[in-house]
């Protein structure tokens, strides 16, 4: 009961999805819409979208909750040139630009002690992202992904590793917030900083759990890159500890859809009939409890995406 599901037809992918980020911020603040458009060079022919304004005032904007981007700042090598990138990066300055109050969409996450560190705090600044939680490593360089595009438009990366987004410590803000009134922020993570655990000096991993164990809003990335995840560490931090809250949402993908179905145990489905409708939202209801999440989103590239709400 209340459980709603809604299939998005083809459109891009992405835009589709910050639109679905941007109604989660909606869901759990209170905001109404307007307009905006994209930044990365892939999507440079997206139009205009739905995009979210803070209620009114500048006193209302201060009532807003911060919205906290948490994982890896890095520079994607792409065959048309380098572009500043990241998952939770890309979620930020996005975010931003649907969101009318300053700085209300926080970065954090490590660049090194270098001028394409600099760099990316200066174009996230630009972009209205608040960099007040972008930390800079004293030994490590600035992280860089070297993508090879398939026919398909689909890439594969190569990391340079290790890199200072590996380097992610808990802000001591951010461990502040914990109990004092947390539902007031809202925390976006994927899966790929945590990619070394303990090895090589690495801290993010730690930071990512500690967030996803006392934050109350977390949006869950799930972003698989071969071979930089172990099924039980992704399963343990979607699912928290005794303490933790629900997640507000898991994005995946098609391919990741089936990957988490067979690590929870489930029977595993991956005909284009059960990618769409009743069996598309039978798959991702399935996935809900062994999650322990809100909201399951599901993207299809070109083929649209779908969100589960219960």
């Amino acid at each position: 009961p209340g459980q709603r599901f809604a299939f998005h037809p083809p459109a891009h992918a992405m835009k589709l999805v910050y639109a679905i980020y941007g109604c989660i911020v909606v869901s759990l603040t209170g905001s109404r819409a307007r307009t905006s458009a994209f930044l990365h060079p892939r999507h440079r022919h997206a139009k205009s979208q739905s995009k979210i304004s803070a209620t009114s005032a500048a006193s209302a904007d201060a009532s807003l909750p911060r919205v906290l981007c948490v994982g890896e700042t890095l520079y994607d090598s792409l065959p048309t040139g380098l572009f500043l990138g990241g998952a939770p990066t890309n979620v930020a300055a996005h975010l931003a630009s649907l969101l009318s109050s300053p700085e209300t969409v926080g970065i954090a996450a490590c660049v090194g002690d270098d001028q394409l560190g600099r760099e990316a705090k200066r174009r996230l600044a630009l972009k209205g992202v608040n960099t007040d939680f972008l930390q800079c490593h004293e030994s490590l360089e600035t992280g860089m992904a070297t993508a090879v595009i398939d026919v398909d438009g689909d890439a594969t990366y190569e990391f340079i590793t290790p890199a200072a987004w590996d380097g992610l410590k808990l802000d001591e803000r951010v461990s502040d917030s914990f109990g004092k009134d947390s539902g007031k922020t809202i925390f976006i993570m994927g899966t790929i900083a945590g990619r070394l655990g303990s090895e090589q000096g690495a801290t993010s991993a730690s930071t990512l759990t500690r967030i996803r164990n006392s934050a109350a809003n977390v949006v869950f990335d799930v972003n698989l890159r071969p071979p930089w995840y172990r099924s039980a560490e992704v399963l343990q931090l979607a699912r928290g500890n005794d303490a933790s809250e629900e997640l507000a949402l898991v994005k995946l993908n098609e391919d990741e859809l089936s990957i988490l179905e067979e690590w929870c145990g489930l029977q595993r489905c991956g005909s284009n009939e059960e990618l769409s409708g009743s069996a598309l939202e039978k798959r991702m209801l399935s996935l809900v409890g062994p999650l322990r999440s809100k909201r399951i989103c599901v993207t299809r590239g070109g083929e649209g995406a779908a969100l589960l709400c219960r």
